[in-house]
Parts: C-alpha cells; structure tokens; sequence
C-alpha cells in the first residue's frame, strides 16, 4: 500500500519552512522605527532590543505574526542588509497546520534557505486522512530531527530524525531515518530506516523512496512483507510502484523464499477511455532444489523456472465495435498451487487464453472468438479444448409483416479442438469442425397482464466434420443433422393478493403472487441422432422424435417499505418459492436435459426430479437461497445445495453447502465452504474465520484464521492458514502447508501485505 498518509505528513512539516520563506520574501527586514519594528514584530514595549548599522538584536520572547502564523523566539538577531534572521531559545513557530519548536534558527529571507536545529513538531495530516485509521483520534503526525533544513524553493531535509502518527507521551511506533531529502508534491529519498515498535528496532532498510505527491497515486517503494511457512520457509516481498500518469501505471515486485527460490514480475494496468481498459500482470519464480521431511518420508522439489501470465483487456474500435481478451496462463500446475495462497487460485488446474472481436451492423450482430482452455488431471496429463476459431452472427428479431410475429437467425461456424495430452504432446485427437444455421419465428399469443403465451417454432441445421460410432468414437466420416422444434411458454393466470399493514415495523403493504407455468415443446425425428459428436459439448446432444411438458408453480412474496420523508417505500421480494417437474414422452431425453443438475448419467426416466427453488431475502442484510432435487423413480435426494450471506455492523458472515447423488448405491458428493467475521463496535477488534471442507473425501482443503487488533494510532494484523495439496495433482513434496504472514497496522502508514494472497489481498 501507498504510504499516502507519509506523504501527507511531508507536505505538512515542511509548511512551516515554505511559509517562513514566503514570509520574509513578502516582507524584507526594515530598519527599526520608534514606533514599530521589523517584520510584524508586535508587543515590542516588552522587549529590550539593540540596533549596529544593519544589526537588530531584540532580547525576551519577540513575536513575529504574519497571515496565519506566529513565530516566537527568545532572542532574534535581524541582519537587515544580508537579509539574514537568527533566532534562539524555544523558538517556535505555529500555523494552522500545526507548530515546529527549535533551539535555533537561521534562515536567509531572500534565498529562502535555512535550517531549524534540534527540532521537533507535530503537524496535522489534513482532513482528507482516514480517522478511523487513527482511533477516531486527529490525524496527526510527530516529527524530530538534529537539523530540519529548507534547500531550495521546494526542497528539504531531516538529517538524524523521525516520526510517528502516535502521537502520545510514549509513541507505540516510530521510523527513524539518518536523513530524509525530499521535494515537495515529488518525492522524498530516507537513508538507514529503522522501523521502531515500543522501541524496539524491527526492520532496517538501507535506502527508501517515498512519493509525496498530491495525487491519489503516487510512484513510489511499497512497503515490503514478511512471511513464513512449511514449504516456502522465511518470505520477504518488494514492490516498486509507478505511476506513468493518470490513465497507466506498472508495479515491479520481487519475492525471495528462503527455502524455495526467487521470483520478480510486473503488473501493468491502463483506462484508455471508455469501455478501453487492461490489467496485464506478468510473473517468474526460479524454483532451486530442495529437500522435504514429512511424516517420516523425504521428497524432493526439483530446480525448474515457470511462468503465470494473468489479464483482462477491453478496447473499443469505434461504434459499438469492441475487441476483447482474458490471459489466465501458467507453465507449471504443480508450482501453481504450490504457492498461490488464494484458495481459487490454488486449486486452479485449468489455464485459459482468449481473444475476440464484436461488432454490430444494424439488427446484425457477430462475433469472432478464439479460446484455448487446457484442463490437467495430473501434472503432465490434461485436456485440451476451445474454439479455433468461433464465428457467430446473430440477426436480432425483426416483426414480419406488421403483426405480432418475429423472426431471428442465428447462424455459427466453429473449429472444436478436443485433445488428450501428455506432457504437452497429444495421445488422442477428437477436434472436428461444426457449422451451424437456425432460424427461428415467436409468435407473443397474449399480452394480458395475468396470463403469457409464447410459441415459438425453429429449424435447425448442423453439420459437422466427425461422427460417432457405436461405441461413442470419433470418426472421420461427416454428419449432417437436421431437425425443427416447437415450443410453446405459458404463464398464467396470476393469483395475486395485495394487503395494508399498518401495524408493521417496516413494512405498509404486502403482496402475494401466485405464478403457474407450463411449457410445451415437440422435436421431430433426427436421423442417426446417436451419431452426433458429443465429446466437447453434451448440451449440444437432442434427442429426436419426443415431446416435454414442464410444469411447475412459483409463490413470489412481496412487500413495500415504510414511506419516508415523503419518499415511497422501496418494494422487495422478500420470499420465493419456486417447484418444478418435466415429463419426457422418450425416455432418453431425460439424460441431455440442461434444467436438472442431476440429468448428467442418469438412467433413462420418464420423469425427472422434482425441482425446488427457495430464496429468503427479508433485506439487504441476509440472503439465502437453496435447491434440491428429488428423483421420483427410487434414487431419492440427488442435489441439494445451500447458500447464504449475513451482515450486520461490520460482521456477518457467509456459508455455501452442496451434495449430489446420481445413483441409489453411490456415495454422494458434497462440499461445504464458508466465513465468518466479526468487529467490536469501536473497530478495535475484528476477526475473521474461513473454511473449505471436501466432505465427501473428509478432507478440510483449507482453514484461514484472521486476526486484527487496532489501537489508537497503531494495530497488529495476524493470519494462519493451512492448506491441503489436491492428491489429484501429483509432485507435491508436502500434504500440506502451513502459512502465518505477520502484519504492522500504522495509522497514516498503511499495512504490510504479501503480493501473491497474504490476507487475501483485502490490504494490498
């Protein structure tokens, strides 16, 4: 992170230098009057003051004032012809920003230069600060230093210092620095940093830069991490931020694991203008041997580079013509969920690069789209598959003939490679190419406001370069698939109930909807409709010469909330109830139907399993939603999933649970995940707990406790997390990991967070 409060610091105690300077410039030294003095000096019938030639020596807490500042001193020596002030003895010097005091002073009016010795301040870090960083205290800043010197018109230095946002008689935290140059809305360069808690050094850096700009972003040295764990040993972590200008920066990082190796990568992002955006990030680790005990048994990690490309870039070619493309690479699976931390991005076995173009020409829209997406089962064994290339047009619907009736065309040509690799070379290739034409009509029958009917009739035409055999193999000889489908939707009628409730708390209508739904649809008979390629894609499977009837009923809850200020209520659907069933007129249909989660190996059924929706969302506050599906022909309960979220003053909690049973004697699958928070009302405390649970295997993937403990101006951020390697990926040295990352909450400082998952990035 940013030291965006350290900049805002710099700024501030170097206030009070640039305003001396253009005081005095504003205001050169005059010799002395009888009834005023130099300068601004006021209250001058307490003092007793000497004049030599140019020399004005003033003796007894002399006062300059000028617009929003004051400077005291004991003793002030005014050298009106060098333009020189010399000042000594609790010197201070105040302005709305906050006070330097001092021994001495000199400065030189018309250079703007000088030097403040053994000097010390406190300076506000301006309303713009985070206060809730600080304790809900003033965001303030503590500095001191030998020689707090003024170089140039914006330029300065603290040679010997230090500062801290704790600002009480024993500061928690302090950074103290042999020197400190900077210059202003710049940058700033500190020398042999320590970093001090309860004075205690705790990290050293020989050199740091820090940008002090005014801006949000700022090039600059982010701060480095610290962590430790099972695999990778002791962990720092570097980052170097550039700020090119306000539409592009780039972050270089480089992360050292003891035990393991070293990697460096770079992060570029960029907003070229609207709907124009990117985020490229590129990384190497450089993995050297190494050697692992657990439980008795020694592995070996083998010395080998790999690489992670990730990215998004969106980029408008005028009009509504649009090019897009996602990178999500990497060369090793193994080193991939070895060191990510991320439970996504540590699990992740797939890697994916794709590009396309858009664009539309009046009701015609097409698309060209290239995608390779390679899925491993092991370290060397994957499978590979996408679209080399997609071509898709798409002519959106269009009335015919001034009547309700409208017809649309989709047409696509697409290259389907489908290959099982080993160590990168293919052992079996069932790529083929597919061309795809269908026109389609939908006639809107009823426009009534309580019931909907919708029929629509379309033919499709596929051909395709490959053919199944008998056996479910990819053959050379072609296939042309034809076939036409109606379809008709019917919502309705709708039972609706409306009732006041004057008596509730935040509710002053309710409403009760009552939706039946029905849905016909017929295909004709497809020749050889077993012959069809089905290794890529098992939606694209239909089964020809059946009719479906879907039925079902959804309850909608409603209510509309208290008005006021005037203001109507906001409406909410607060509950959904929602059960669903299909009867198959063949019986094979039953296994390519896409609106049952269950239809994946399924036996051949007449009737599929019946549906049940649920979702409870009573406020913004708490959702939660189930689903589950009940075979009627004797397998019982084959998918249940669960999920829900809750919030509540900073804490709440989220919970996600799936089981699936295909067959009466098979073990159900199921997997639970979920995280809790919790923050003490002042934010003084705050924890957090998160959990992946393979049940099915009994295996807990991963744990991650999270703590924070926050003071008035400093905090303590702590995280555990272990980690369970997949055992369906093989070359894993260790079962698993365990992982602490250690981090410094400074207020006005930011956090220390590790780049590559520590804290899940929540502080980066």
């Amino acid at each position: 992170m940013y030291l965006k409060a350290f900049k805002g610091f710099l700024a501030s105690c170097m206030v009070c230098l640039h305003a001396v300077g253009a005081f005095g410039q504003a205001a050169p030294a005059q010799p002395a009057a009888s009834t005023s003095l130099p300068l601004g000096i006021s209250n001058f019938s307490s003092w007793k003051f000497e004049q030599v030639g140019d020399h004005l020596h003033l003796i007894g807490q002399a006062a300059i004032e000028g617009p929003q500042l004051q400077f005291f001193a004991d003793e002030v020596d005014l050298y009106i012809n060098t333009n020189r002030v010399v000042a000594s003895g609790n010197v201070v010097f105040t302005n709305p920003d906050g006070r330097i005091s001092a021994e001495r002073l000199e400065f030189n009016t018309d250079t703007g230069i000088g030097t403040f010795v053994d000097a010390s301040g406190i300076m506000s870090l301006g309303a713009t600060a985070n206060r809730a960083a600080f304790g809900n205290q003033d965001p303030d800043v503590y500095f001191y230093g030998e020689t707090l010197e003024k170089l140039g018109p914006r330029k300065y230095r603290i040679t010997r210092g230090g500062f801290t946002t704790c600002v009480q008689p024993t500061p928690r935290w302090e950074m103290a620095s042999g020197s400190v140059v900077l210059n202003l809305d710049d940058y700033a360069i500190a020398r042999n940093t320590v970093l001090r808690v309860k004075g205690v050094p705790l990290m050293y850096l020989p050199i740091l830069y820090y940008p002090i700009q005014k801006a949000q972003r700022a090039t600059g040295i982010l701060l480095p991490t610290y962590g430790a764990s099972t695999l990778r040993g002791q962990s720092i972590s570097n980052a170097f931020f550039w700020a090119i200008d306000r539409s592009q920066d780039a972050t270089v990082f480089h992360d050292w694991f003891t035990r393991t190796g070293q990697g460096e990568g770079a992060e570029y992002r960029y907003i070229a203008g609207f709907q124009s955006a990117g985020n490229v990030r590129a990384y190497r680790f450089a993995q050297h041997e190494t050697q692992f005990t657990q439980s008795g048994q020694t592995t070996s990690l083998p010395a080998k580079n790999s690489y992670e490309f990730t990215g998004a870039v969106t980029q408008s070619l005028g009009g509504v013509a649009r090019a897009r493309a996602r990178l999500d690479y990497f060369s090793d699976v193994v080193t991939q969920q070895l060191y990510h931390q991320n439970i996504y991005q540590a699990s992740r076995a797939s890697r994916l690069v794709e590009g396309g173009v858009s664009d539309a020409i009046g009701p015609l829209e097409a698309t060209l789209l290239y995608q390779r997406n390679e899925t491993f089962s092991s370290g060397n064994s994957s499978v590979l598959y996408g679209s080399a290339p997609r071509v898709n047009a798409v002519l959106a619907p269009r009335e015919l003939f001034g009547a309700p009736i409208y017809a649309s065309l989709n047409g696509e040509y697409a290259s389907l490679p489908y290959k099982y690799l080993t160590n990168g070379i293919a052992t079996l290739d069932n790529s083929f190419a597919r061309i795809d034409v269908a026109p389609s009509l939908r006639v809107p029958l009823s426009r009534l406001t309580f019931l909907s009917i919708n029929t629509s009739v379309g033919h499709r035409m596929t051909y395709y370069s490959k053919s199944s055999n008998a056996r479910g193999v990819l053959v050379s000889s072609p296939l042309f698939r034809e076939y036409t489908q109606l379809r008709s939707d019917v919502v309705g009628p709708v039972l609706v109930k409306v009732w006041d409730t004057p008596s509730s708390g935040y509710a002053e209508r309710m409403k009760h909807v009552i939706e039946p739904g029905f849905t016909v649809d017929y295909t004709t008979p497809i020749k050889k409709y077993k012959e069809t390629p089905i290794v890529l894609d098992p939606s694209d499977f239909v089964v020809g010469g059946t009719s479906r009837l879907t039925y079902g009923l959804t309850n909608r809850f409603l209510y509309r909330g208290k008005s006021t200020n005037g203001l109507r209520g906001q409406a909410r659907e607060f509950v959904t109830v929602g059960v669903q069933q299909t009867f198959y007129s063949n019986t094979e249909s039953s296994r390519y139907d896409t609106a049952y989660a269950s239809s994946s190996g399924r036996k051949p059924v007449a009737l599929s399993p019946m549906a049940l929706n649920v979702r409870v969302s009573p406020s913004a506050k708490v959702d939660a939603n189930t689903r589950l599906e009940y075979d009627v022909s004797g397998v019982g309960l084959q998918v249940w999933t669960v999920g829900g979220t809750l919030s509540a003053g900073g804490s709440g909690g989220t919970v996600s649970f799936s089981r699936y049973r295909y067959t009466r004697s098979g073990k159900p699958a199921a997997y639970l995940s979920g995280s809790t928070s919790l923050r003490s009302p002042s934010g003084q405390y705050a924890g957090t707990y998160s959990l992946s649970w393979d049940l099915t295997h009994s295996t807990i993937i991963s744990q991650n406790v999270l703590a924070t403990y926050m003071a008035q101006c400093c905090g303590l951020q702590l995280e555990f997390q272990k980690f369970n390697y997949p055992q369906a990926v093989s070359g894993f040295p260790l079962a698993s990991d365990r992982r602490i990352n250690l981090s410094f909450v400074l207020a006005g400082l930011g956090t220390f967070s590790n780049f590559f998952g520590a804290f899940g990035n929540s502080v980066r």
